[in-house]
């Protein structure tokens, strides 16, 4: 279930048995904002170095998904989308 994901970080909420659906969502979706303001940090540099940004919040989305959460549905309604 979790061989997909690189991101190890993410892979170790989605197993953590500690965690109820509700606290794996909250702390991706943490993880998953972080990774869109660097994102957003490296696309107003000169030059843009993907430094695995992409595969991260890949890895984020695909556990969020997994859980029956579609945090880019909401998105579109704030004011600065990327």
């Amino acid at each position: 279930m979790f061989e997909k994901l690189r991101n190890d970080k993410v892979a170790s909420i989605l197993r953590n048995p500690e965690l109820s659906r509700r606290e794996r969502i909250a702390k991706l979706m943490k993880l998953r904002d972080d990774a869109r303001a660097e994102q957003r940090l490296a696309s107003e540099g000169g030059a843009i170095d993907d430094d695995g940004l992409n595969s991260n919040l890949r890895d984020i989305e695909i556990a969020l998904d997994r859980l029956g959460e579609a945090p880019a549905e909401a998105e579109g309604k704030g004011a600065a989308t990327l």
